[in-house]
Parts: structure tokens; sequence; C-alpha cells
């Protein structure tokens, strides 16, 4: 009898605890027991150097496993970050509080995803769509509504400027440059506006529904809020400061960020107010407090958006990441902090990063990644020759009614072949390895960080050409000729309008000393001064943009409105050295000279109306 029940135990080990061992571990396999460790040990290799301060709290199965902070809030004082107190900005992981939003009122029958935006809207609302079709619900949730990336009016470091949500989606309201849809194009402002249509449906201000049909709904109170359209909010007393990497093991303080359009990323809370959220999204028998029938839970979380099949892509507005499991959630990214959401449901398992520095990706990508996994799997040996994927490819995500489209022009991604199976991808000054696992769909193997933010890529083939590169956040084009051209145009015709300019002090001395005081000259050189003077005002628009993108349209009206000036001047003096070389009987040395500023000034001045330098 002793021997029976012995051999029932023994089965029982080998049979259960392998399955409890799994279960009891993160989906990238590693033991709930060693997680800490694991973090801990991450942690001390770039908190103080490359990442300033982060808070992480994971779940498992509806119990946090681990809420810490590492490093600094407050570096000048020596303020240590706390997961149970610290504030952070969380940028656009705001976003899924407007999708969960949205879901609620659809399962109340309120809102219908494949409903015309307009019927939600006052009459005239939008007033820079170029495309018939209409704009649905779901095109905003699926970031395919087809708006350019408009970045002016959108986060101030004041909060001085902050409009209320209809004022600011009027204000920056972007300009439609992609038929509803068809391209996958990142909008901060779909998403806010998808927030101002559930205030028009409820009829109450977005903030003050999220608090009533969201936060109340927690089996914990929490203090996140929206800032600073929340009036009562009093997270900012205990938000940590921001900061920017300047160096290895070096920070400075960043600005704050306020915006008008506020769903799209102004909500500030702790890293335990976030688990609350994720708690919500993975009851343990499917009844989540957020919604009324689990179907609902199930439908948020079903892909609504892929590029190809077994494509991550996106789940009404979660964005799907290719983890050992099914994965999804949202990155977010202010001025000064950077942070990431992941859910594993079918696992119950969660991960929220909250760092205090803008464009961290250590944290959030890297870890985020240790601990839910990369499915790197190959599903099949018969794959097309990687020589066919190869290019210049321009983002989907850019502004093309002003003059950050040069800007965005620059932010180009290239792609070679690296061997018959795997190829290098390029982008933003750094590098990685994509190894083909499916017909022209790579998976990373290894490069940067940044690149796990696209892990996955697809190259979609029209009868033998490339026409696009979509990743599980968004499309990429070839990049076109007249593109490639108009930029080094640009270039070309700034060099030369500064060498002429240089060259004038020369001319002068040399008139000098023939003791020539030829008024020909007069009119050209008053041409290259004020072409002189685009160069350096356009270049000054630059700079300050770069310096801090927080920025109002507004405060480039002076300069955009010298450009016109400086160019309808310029265009005068244009047509006055015209004049001058009719008139005048010179050497062809000379008459080459002088006919080859004209052009350069014409080519210059269309490179200026071509990147939208005017306004």
């Amino acid at each position: 009898m002793k021997s029976f029940i012995f051999f029932i135990v023994f089965i029982c080990v080998l049979l259960v605890n392998p399955f409890l061992a799994m279960a009891a571990s993160t989906p990238s396999g590693i033991p709930l027991e060693e997680v800490e460790d694991v973090v801990d040990q991450f942690a001390s290799e770039h908190i103080g150097q490359s990442t300033v301060g982060a808070s992480i709290v994971i779940i498992k199965d509806g119990e946090i496993v681990l809420a810490k902070g590492y490093g600094q809030g407050d570096v000048e004082n020596n303020v240590p970050i706390d997961a149970e107190t610290s504030v952070f900005e969380w940028g656009s992981i705001s976003k899924l509080f407007v999708y969960v939003a949205v879901m609620q009122l659809v399962e109340e029958g309120k809102l219908d995803l494949n409903e015309d935006v307009q019927t939600y809207l006052p009459e005239g609302f939008l007033t820079r769509l170029h495309y018939d079709e209409p704009i649905t619900i779901m095109h905003l949730i699926n970031h395919q509504a087809g708006f350019e990336d408009y970045v002016f009016d959108l986060g101030y470091s004041d909060k001085a400027y902050v409009e209320s949500l209809e004022e600011g989606l009027r204000r920056g309201e972007p300009k439609q440059i992609y038929p509803p849809g068809e391209v996958v194009a990142y909008s901060n402002y779909s998403n806010a506006l998808a927030g101002y249509i559930v205030e028009q449906v409820t009829g109450q201000p977005f903030y003050e529904y999220v608090e009533e049909q969201i936060f109340s709904t927690y089996d914990e109170p929490v203090e996140a809020a929206f800032v600073p359209n929340d009036p009562t909010s009093t997270v900012e007393t205990n938000k940590v400061n921001g900061y920017l990497p300047a160096g290895v093991g070096e920070f400075i303080e960043g600005n704050p960020f306020y915006v008008s359009i506020y769903p799209a990323g102004g909500l500030n809370g702790t890293a335990l107010d976030l688990a609350q959220f994720a708690l919500a999204l993975m009851p343990e028998d499917g009844e989540s407090p957020l919604f009324q029938s689990e179907s609902t839970l199930e439908e948020l979380f079903t892909q609504t958006y892929a590029p190809t099949d077994n494509f991550p892509g996106l789940a009404h507005g979660f964005w799907e990441f290719p983890g050992s499991q099914r994965t999804v959630g949202h990155g977010g990214n202010t001025a000064a902090f950077s942070s990431h959401f992941q859910l594993v449901p079918d696992d119950r398992f969660g991960v929220i990063v909250l760092t205090n520095q803008g464009g961290e990706l250590h944290f959030t990508q890297e870890l985020m990644t240790t601990l839910v996994g990369l499915d790197t799997t190959k599903t099949t040996s018969s794959l097309p020759d990687t020589s066919e994927v190869s290019g210049s490819f321009q983002q989907s995500r850019k502004m093309d009614s002003s003059f950050i489209r040069l800007y965005y022009s620059l932010l180009m991604m290239s792609i070679e072949p690296h061997d018959n199976e795997s190829i290098v991808v390029s982008f933003g000054g750094e590098s990685a390895i994509y190894q083909q696992v499916q017909p022209y769909v790579y998976a990373l193997d290894e490069g940067a960080p940044l690149f796990l933010t696209m892990p996955y890529l697809y190259a979609q083939m029209e009868d033998g050409e490339l026409v696009k590169v979509s990743s599980s956040a968004g499309d990429y084009f070839p990049n076109s000729w007249m593109n490639q051209a108009l930029l080094i145009l640009l270039v070309v015709s700034c060099l030369y309008m500064i060498g002429a300019v240089l060259t004038i002090p020369i001319v002068f001395l040399l008139r000098k000393i023939r003791r020539s005081n030829k008024k020909s000259t007069k009119p050209f050189i008053g041409l290259q001064l004020l072409s002189f003077a685009l160069v350096v005002n356009v270049g000054i628009m630059a700079f300050r943009m770069l310096a801090d993108t927080a920025r109002r349209f507004s405060e480039f009206y002076v300069q955009i409105g010298l450009n016109y000036v400086l160019l309808l001047l310029a265009f005068l003096f244009f047509f006055f050295c015209m004049k001058r070389i009719r008139r005048e009987q010179m050497s062809k040395g000379l008459l080459f000279l002088r006919i080859l500023s004209l052009v350069m000034f014409v080519l210059f001045a269309s490179s200026l109306i071509y990147w939208r330098m005017l306004g």
C-alpha cells in the first residue's frame, strides 16, 4: 500500500510540477522567484549609466509579483524612485484608455466602429480632409485615417498654453495625405479625436469619463489623472523630474509635457496605478470590471489590422508584439519620460515599465523583451532570395504641410541583403540584422534596442517590385527619386549661396585693386546676400525646432513671414540681374558665372517652396 501511494505521488510530481513550473514563470521562461534578481542585475548595469531611473511592476495571475523603483527621481537632491508613490508621465500609454472607453460605448450601442466619424462630430469640424472616402472610428484606432503627423501645438513645456480638447483639435488639425484605410501612419490626432467623440457621445469631459468609468472600477483607488486638464489632480506633487541623457552617467533635466489633445498622452500616475489597469484587463474569470460582457474584452484583444498573415499588427488600438506568446500593449514617450505597458492575456502576465528619461530604450525595450520573449521561429525553409528586398524607405508617419517635411525626409530606413536568409536594416544611425522567417517576413535577430520597437518587418511585393515595408508600428515606402533629387538640390544650392557670399569680399578687393566701379555687379551681390539671408533664416528655424519640439506654430510666424519678404525681394533682384545680362556685354566666362548664379537661385527658390519653407 505504501509503495502504491509513493508511486502515485511520484507520478504527480512528474506530471504536475513541470506544469506549475511553467505557470510560475515569465513568458520568456524566467522563474518568478528569479525575476527580481534578473531585474536587479539589469538595473545594476544601466541605472546611473544609460538610464537615470525606472519604476517596474510585474503581474502574474492577478497578483503583483514585483513592484520596485530604481535610480533617482530627483538627481540633484538624491531622491530615490518609489514604485508606490513616484508619479511619471505615461505618454502614449494614455491612448489605451481611449480605446477601452470606445469599446465600452460600442458595448452599450452608443458607438459603431464602422460609422463615419462625421456622424459624431459637430458640423464642419474637420476642414483639411482630402479624400471622399469616410473616416471610421476603426480607422482612428488603427491609425489608418490618413492624417499626416502634425507636431506643432501638440505638447508644451508651459501649461499656460494648454487649451480645451476641442480647441486643441481645431488648432492642430493635420492634413489628410493618405486615403482612409490604406496606410498605417501613427497619429496622435486620431486618438485624441476618438477621445473627443467619447465626449460628444457621453456629454462629459473625457477625463471625467475615464475617472468614472475606468478608474473607479478598480479594486484599489488610484491617483492617476490627465494633467493639467483635471483641476482636481494632485499627482504633480509626487511627480519625479524628467531627464535627457548628456553622456554616460550624465543627465540634464528636461521639460514637462502639457498637451491640449490630452487623451493621446496626458496621463500622469504611478506604476502601480497602471498595474490596476492591467489587472482589470486580465481578470481571472474573464469578467472584467471594465465591461459588461466577457465577449467585449475578447473583442478588444482581437486583431483588427495586420499587413499580412501571422504578423503582429493592431488589436483595437493595442499594438501586438511577437513575444513568446501573443502580447499586446503600448509604449509612451514625452519630452523627458519613456514608458512601456505589455500584457500577455493568455498567460495573465503583465509588465509596466516607467522611466523618467526621454528616449529611453534599455528598460522600455530590452528589459521588456527579456521578460516577454521574442518569437523568431522560422515557419518554412522555402524562402525567396533576400536580394529582392533592398533600398531606402521613408516612413508613413511624416509631416507634409510645413518646413518639418524636410526633417522627416531625412529619417530614412535603408535595407540591404546580408546573406541569403537575412537583411541589414539601418535607421536613426543604428543597424540590425533581421532573419527571414517566412516569405518576405523578417524577424529581428540582433541589433540596437531601437529595433525592438519594430521586431518584425514585412516586405510587400507587387509584380516583382518592393512597394512597401511594414513594421508592427507603421509603413515605409520607397524613397522617390524626386525626393532624393530635390534634397540634393537643396543642399547644393544652399552651399552655392553660402559660397557666393563668401566671395563678395574678394570681388570688392579685386575691384578696388583694379579701381573698377561696375554698377552691374550690385544686383547680383544683392541677390546673393538675400539668398544667404534665406539660408540663415531657414537654418535658425530648423535649429529652434530641433532644440525644442514642444512648440506652437505661431512661434514661427515671424520667420516664415521673413522668408516671404526675403524671397520676394530676391526675385526682384533676379529680374534686375536679367536686365543687366541683356543690356551689357561681358566676357563668356563672366556671362557663364552670371547665368549660373541665376539658375542656382531659381533652383534654390524652387527647393524652398517644395520643402514648405514658406509655411
